[in-house]
């Protein structure tokens, strides 16, 4: 039979033990999500090459049923197109395709059977610089990196990230920010649908687009005259660089809600 003092200190334990593993699971799920703890993610790539002197590819169309997609500029004397996949699910592995017709290399992802799972191909692309790129992801980020061809890139819930293109750019994502770093682009049009775009031309355009449902939109120019439209319903407007209603260069920034900004680059 237990003492009252040693029925205390029988107590005490339990409670300091029952204490330890609360606070250890606190801290296990501190660091992981229920899905990283319960969840078997698995994992898998390819990379091949497309393309040669009797096939010629002059444009690259993505279809990703979800997943990040990367086209970058290969060095100038590289004919042929270089594909990276890196897929991530859980029961069943994307199941992925390229083709050529035409001079056009597909490349699609199917969403693993449609079972609801993790289902997500990561594209990295290595492309002539002059190719034309059509881009479309289910729900990931789209980059593209020095190329002068055209550009149309799309996802229904990442950023659209342009670096150093020179060639006619579209962009459209539902719900993510734009960005646009050192273009050279001469027809730009970028929209978000909630998100905030962020445009700086290392050149002019003649005609750019910036618009949001309801972020923020600033637009970096270098020096020259503009005629410039800008527009919000509900934030703050700036803009401070020459402007010109008949200027050759157009530029518009609309956003249904946040602030508008268009200014100089220097």
């Amino acid at each position: 039979m237990l003492t009252p003092r040693a029925s205390r200190r029988r107590t005490m334990r339990s409670t300091a033990t029952a204490a330890a593993v609360t606070a250890a699971v606190v801290a296990l799920g501190a660091g992981c999500s229920a899905d990283s703890l319960f969840t078997d993610v698995k994992s898998a790539s390819r990379s091949y090459n497309v393309g040669n002197d009797d096939q010629r590819i002059r444009t690259l169309d993505v279809r990703s049923y979800a997943g990040d997609i990367t086209v970058k500029a290969a060095e100038p004397d590289r004919r042929t197109v270089g594909v990276a996949e890196d897929m991530e699910y859980e029961k069943t592995k994307p199941h992925t395709e390229h083709q050529v017709k035409d001079g056009v290399l597909r490349l699609t992802s199917d969403d693993c059977g449609g079972n609801g799972d993790k289902c997500t191909v990561h594209y990295t692309v290595t492309v002539p610089a002059a190719l034309t790129a059509r881009l479309r992801t289910g729900g990931g980020d789209v980059t593209v990196r020095d190329l002068s061809g055209s550009v149309d890139a799309r996802t229904e819930g990442g950023d659209v990230v342009a670096r150093t293109t020179s060639g006619r750019l579209h962009a459209r994502t539902d719900g993510g920010n734009v960005r646009l770093t050192d273009v050279r682009s001469r027809d730009v049009d970028a929209e978000s649908g909630g998100g905030n775009l962020r445009g700086t031309f290392a050149a002019a355009p003649d005609r750019a687009r910036l618009a949001s449902g309801g972020g923020n939109v600033t637009v970096r120019l270098p020096r020259g005259t503009y005629a410039v439209d800008a527009r919000t319903d509900g934030g703050t407007r700036d803009v401070s660089v020459p402007t010109d209603r008949e200027a050759p260069h157009r530029v518009t920034a609309q956003t249904g809600g946040g602030n508008v900004t268009v200014t100089g680059r220097d």
